[in-house]
């Protein structure tokens, strides 16, 4: 017995061979004899836990294991309600799901970043792009030179990134960072790696650009330390695409005059938290942070924002900071078809909740209204992206089927912009990838901008033929915010501020990153903001203080007519004064360079020359008239999606990108979701909306045994969507009456501006089976007269469609003079 151990320990361990197979070995392949040497096979440990890790790991699973067996024990103890259970199962399976994901993840990237050849071989679903792309080159000779330089650079990073560019940007967010300081920084041993690089050749003069794919998952670890706590992370992962721009060329060394680089769009950025950040390694808060943290890289380092390193200095570069937009992409989102069933029932029938995201390069990214419960949802939604390389950007489709947690994918599609420039407009159904089945139906519309007054009648009446009663963009304006000079001290602490600038025409709203201590701040940040009314819209800017909660330092307002009357529709780099409304500010300032551009649907001064002398129509009955245009046919024919020509009213909406259309009420006897008694009305001495949800009548029946018990909830869109009312609960009954009125404080022009979203919906309980949405109804508020006071019944629509799209405010319709239930 001991010689058979004996023996078997030899060959486990592989210190004895037998003579006569060592002979032979080496008689066959002097070379498998050594190759076999070499494959040693370690001890082996019979017992309990075979090497320390595992006595760990063991650990770590037995007390989770026994803290939720705790868990669900102390709550069944005290008698708490199962929903509570179920909760907390729920939260302990997703992150369970989560770090799984985050470690096949983690352990891939390390892979690729050990030997890319060998993953390769072993992975064929997932290759770099220079496998799939010829004109994407391997890079192994940089990332040879990256591994040597690591160290170096290591120590670099160190002191110039994280303690003189992190440190303070991280402080300077929130009072309750002050403190804030890295404990230990180690970047580990394992470097970025550059996983192909891409030269342009064609259609570039006076630079070299590459676009450069870029990955790092390292074995850094990080400690930082705030009011005394220290919160850790490790397992870094980064993804991105880089594009470096070395311009301008010049003939004396380094051949050229700097180095401008930018990401194309949002980096992926993934860790995990160590030490007291485990606190938040909960569902949401893990989200939040890092859409907080790539915010704060998109402010910087995201298209069209831009980072220039100068390498002489007798050359101007400053237009190298600027944006230089090609032209405008308007995406009409209209519907899908045969999309893949993402959530199956216990009965084995499919349903899924579709949603789009729509994206181009850059930091700005839409998403669509959710659909439920359907494999062909209809949107019919527009969405604008300025462009800024028009022969290489792509519109990005991506759909997902909402669910609580984690949506699923369920696929995606491109469509190249380049198309675009041939055809003034295209209407597609494109097939969706990576997904066994689906198609979506988009209509794209490619605008050149110009800097002629007379595209702004052209654009004027495009966009009201198009799509009538809607915000569509006529001018893209791009703000540069050089700097700010002489800012006063906080009020508070009479310390030095703070300062991040907000930029704001109407409701879209861009903000720039923060500096720390600076009265004299250089921010060098692009805005580009779409105005659907040049003329009228105003620029405002307010320079604020992160130290004291945000208080505003100073603001500037100017009229973007401004702009739009210089002759080359720009105000070069230019100082503005700073206002106050607390008190006089001591020559503050801020340097900006301000441009407009016109969108125009052809390339043509031709066209643009040929339209100066055509009036501007402004009387809204004569909107539908084209005779007076010139390029009739573009105008009906190119720029109107033919999905789109067939319905009038059947729209759907999103809270910021809508695009619906206007109707009268249809037949209230007809309607198969019941009808609504609204009132509305404008009182102009308090500039207050008033709107009375009175009572419905026949409305559907949702419980399976029961009456519903509905309620009303009523939305100002899309400016006062977060200032949602909601009426009281009547109880088992198709008639309810609520008399509740709401109020909304705005001008009569902002009111003009929105519609109302009044949706029916049943009161049902927690786990039950019955259905939440029982109608929906859309009354646009273009045509509010604040003379009349409008009370009517209207149809109720499909719920959660808003098949009837918007629906026109009733006066003097014999319902009107009715009284309520």
């Amino acid at each position: 017995m001991e010689n058979l151990a004996s023996n078997l320990n030899e060959k486990l361990t592989g210190t004895s061979f037998d003579a006569n197979s060592e002979k032979t070995a080496a008689a066959i392949n002097p070379g498998v004899l050594h190759q076999f040497r070499k494959i040693q096979i370690p001890l082996a440990k019979i017992g309990l836990g075979s090497t320390e890790g595992d006595l760990v790991q063991m650990a770590k699973k037995y007390l989770e294991i026994v803290g939720l067996v705790l868990f669900v024990w102390i709550f069944g103890y005290f008698h708490f309600s199962v929903s509570w259970i179920l909760l907390a199962v729920f939260i302990y399976l997703f992150r369970q799901r989560q770090r799984t994901q985050f470690k096949e993840r983690h352990r891939m990237l390390s892979e690729i970043n050990k030997n890319e050849e060998q993953y390769i071989k072993a992975r064929l679903d997932e290759l770099p792009s220079w496998v799939f792309f010829p004109d994407v080159e391997r890079a192994e000779w940089v990332n040879k030179i990256i591994k040597q330089a690591w160290p170096y650079a290591n120590k670099y990073m160190d002191k110039a990134i994280f303690h003189d560019i992190m440190i303070p940007m991280i402080r300077s967010t929130s009072p309750a960072l002050s403190d804030f300081s890295f404990e230990k920084l180690d970047l580990g041993e394992i470097p970025p790696r550059i996983g192909g690089v891409k030269v342009y050749t064609d259609n570039v003069r006076d630079q070299i650009m590459m676009d450069i794919e870029v990955f790092y998952a390292g074995d850094a670890r990080i400690k930082s330390k705030v009011k005394g706590i220290v919160c850790g992370i490790k397992d870094i992962q980064f993804v991105g695409e880089l594009r470096v721009i070395l311009s301008p060329l010049i003939n004396t060394i380094p051949l050229f005059g700097a180095v401008t680089y930018f990401f194309l769009r949002k980096p992926s950025i993934d860790f995990k938290l160590t030490d007291a950040g485990t606190l938040m390694d909960i569902p949401g808060l893990n989200d939040l942070m890092l859409v907080q943290i790539n915010d704060i890289v998109a402010s910087m380092m995201v298209l069209p924002n831009r980072q220039v390193f100068p390498l002489v200095t007798d050359i101007p570069i400053g237009h190298l900071r600027w944006s230089n937009p090609q032209g405008v992409v308007r995406v009409i989102v209209i519907e899908a078809h045969d999309l893949v069933k993402a959530d199956i029932t216990l009965l084995g029938k499919g349903k899924s909740d579709p949603f789009v995201k729509v994206k181009t390069q850059g930091n700005v990214e839409y998403k669509t209204k959710t659909m439920n419960n359907t494999t062909d949802p209809r949107w019919n939604e527009v969405f604008e992206f300025a462009v800024e390389q028009s022969e290489r950007d792509v519109v990005d489709f991506e759909i997902y089927d909402e669910d609580p947690g984690k949506d699923d994918f369920l696929g995606r599609a491109q469509f190249p912009i380049k198309s675009l420039l041939e055809q003034k407009s295209v209407e597609t159904e494109l097939t969706l990838k990576d997904v066994k089945k689906g198609s979506l139906k988009v209509f794209l519309q490619y605008f050149h901008l110009s800097t002629q007054r007379s595209a702004l009648d052209i654009i004027e009446r495009t966009n009201r033929q198009m799509i009538k009663q809607e915000k569509l963009s006529k001018a893209l304006l791009v703000v540069f915010i050089d700097r700010c000079t002489n800012l006063p001290p906080s009020k508070k602490t009479r310390r030095e501020p703070n300062p991040f600038c907000r930029v704001q025409v109407d409701n879209t709203e861009r903000k720039t990153h923060t500096l720390e201590s600076q009265t004299n701040p250089s921010f060098e940040h692009i805005s580009q903001i779409l105005c659907s009314n040049p003329l009228q819209q105003q620029l405002t800017i307010e320079v604020r203080d992160a130290r004291s909660n945000n208080d505003v330092i100073g603001y500037l307002e100017l009229p973007i007519k401004n702009i739009l009357d210089t002759d080359s529709m720009t105000i070069d780099t230019q100082e503005f004064p700073l206002k106050s409304s607390t008190e006089p500010l001591d020559r503050a300032s801020i340097v900006l360079r301000l441009s407009l551009h016109i969108l125009s649907p052809v390339n043509s001064n031709a066209s643009e020359s040929s339209t100066a002398s055509t009036p501007l129509v402004e009387n809204s009955s004569r909107q539908n008239t084209v005779t007076e245009l010139p390029n009739k046919s573009i105008l009906q024919n190119d720029l109107i999606p033919k999905s789109l020509s067939k319905f009038t009213n059947e729209q759907a909406t999103t809270p910021e990108n809508k695009t619906l259309l206007v109707a009268d009420d249809p037949d209230l006897e007809s309607s198969q979701f019941g009808q609504i008694k609204v009132g509305i009305r404008y009182a102009a001495n308090r500039k207050a909306l008033s709107v009375t949800i009175y009572a419905c009548k026949d409305l559907i029946n949702v419980h399976e045994q029961n009456l519903p018990d509905a309620y009303v909830r009523v939305y100002l869109m899309p400016d006062f969507k977060k200032d949602k009312k909601k009426t009281k609960s009547v109880h088992d009954t198709v008639d309810p009456v609520f008399d509740d009125l709401f109020e909304w404080s705005a001008s009569l022009g902002d009111i003009h501006q929105q519609h109302l979203l009044i949706s029916v919906k049943n009161n049902s309980p927690l786990f039950a089976n019955e259905q939440t949405y029982m109608g929906d109804l859309q009354i646009d508020l273009s045509n509010l007269d604040p003379e009349k006071n409008s009370i009517a019944w209207y149809a109720l629509q499909e719920p959660n469609t808003s098949a009837g799209g918007l629906i026109k405010i009733k006066y003097d319709t014999p319902n009107n003079v009715q009284t309520h239930l």
